[in-house]
């Protein structure tokens, strides 16, 4: 079993890697992705599902990161922190995992797969996501 972290894992490598190979659908892409990753077909299912949900919300999670941003672009930000902010907005608005859980999940990430710095930059947007969804409900 892989467990909910390398479940998010793949689903961050699979969003990541889309940024570079947006001519094919999402599905296409996961289809072909698929092969480079082994989990079982509960799991499979899992990772297949949130990012599909994150390619079919991207409009509405990009709007809520960019909304959030203090003094940069959405366009500036490197993809892999752009992909890691994905996961976790998508987790907190849809899959509705409790924001403490999914933003110490995205600060780890950053800290091994972003760039100097990415790590307290995503943990304030996505602490400032966290507390302007909590207001919209």
């Amino acid at each position: 079993m892989l467990g909910k972290r390398k479940i998010r894992k793949f689903t961050f490598e699979l969003v990541f890697g889309y940024e570079f190979n947006k001519d094919e659908s999402p599905f296409e892409y996961y289809e072909r992705a698929y092969d480079n990753f082994i989990c079982q077909d509960d799991e499979n299912e899992s990772v297949k599902g949130q990012f599909i949900g994150i390619c079919e919300n991207i409009i509405n999670i990009d709007t809520v990161i960019s909304n959030n941003l203090s003094g940069w672009k959405i366009s500036r930000l490197s993809k892999a922190t752009l992909s890691i902010m994905r996961v976790s907005v998508y987790e907190m608005m849809y899959a509705k995992l409790p924001p403490a859980i999914s933003i110490n999940e995205a600060v780890e990430f950053a800290k091994e797969y972003g760039e100097d710095g990415a790590s307290s930059y995503i943990n304030g947007v996505l602490n400032n996501i966290a507390k302007s969804l909590k207001t919209d409900e």
